[in-house]
């Protein structure tokens, strides 16, 4: 066969089954690699009808999940149990209904529209609390606590003062 690198020829594509490749590596005159017009995809040079099996596309393979090891689960599971809340409900306090404005404190029950009735667990920070619904454990977002000044006047800068009075004279 006299081929040269850069040549077409015919050769079975592995991945998506054409047969149209451009040859890419030749060794002791012998083509060794070709690249598929169709996909881009390289691989070694195969005779058209060598295999048909191999002809067929294969199919693209699912991501393995990562195992956990013994100990990565065991303490996964003692963390927090999934079945029931690790905080006794308050149920001295009423259950109340779950508002965005709202706040909340631990042990206390919240109506939630959809996921029904849960019980706070831990108050997390960026406006956020973590609460048992029969279904599960959701993180639920609050309003932002805004700062609270003693007064405008000690919140202001020593400088600034001393700029008004400077301009003053």
């Amino acid at each position: 066969m006299n081929v040269s690198v850069g040549a077409d020829i015919e050769s079975t594509c592995r991945k998506c089954g054409d047969v149209w490749h451009v040859v890419v590596a030749m060794v002791d005159g012998e083509i060794a690699k070709v690249e598929c017009k169709e996909c881009k995809g390289t691989h070694k040079y195969k005779e058209p009808g060598s295999d048909t099996k191999s002809a067929k596309p294969k199919k693209a393979k699912k991501p393995k999940k990562k195992a956990l090891t013994a100990a990565e689960k065991k303490a996964a599971a003692a963390a927090k149990p999934k079945t029931h809340a690790t905080v006794e409900p308050d149920l001295s306090k009423p259950t109340r209904p779950y508002k965005f404005s709202d706040t909340f404190e631990s042990g206390e029950r919240i109506d939630h529209v959809k996921f029904g009735v849960g019980v706070v667990e831990d108050v997390l920070d960026g406006g956020k609390i973590e609460v048992f619904f029969p279904e599960g454990r959701r993180v639920l977002a609050l309003a932002k606590a805004t700062p609270k000044l003693a007064s405008l006047k000690e919140a202001r800068p020593a400088w600034l003062d001393q700029m008004k009075s400077a301009k003053a004279e």
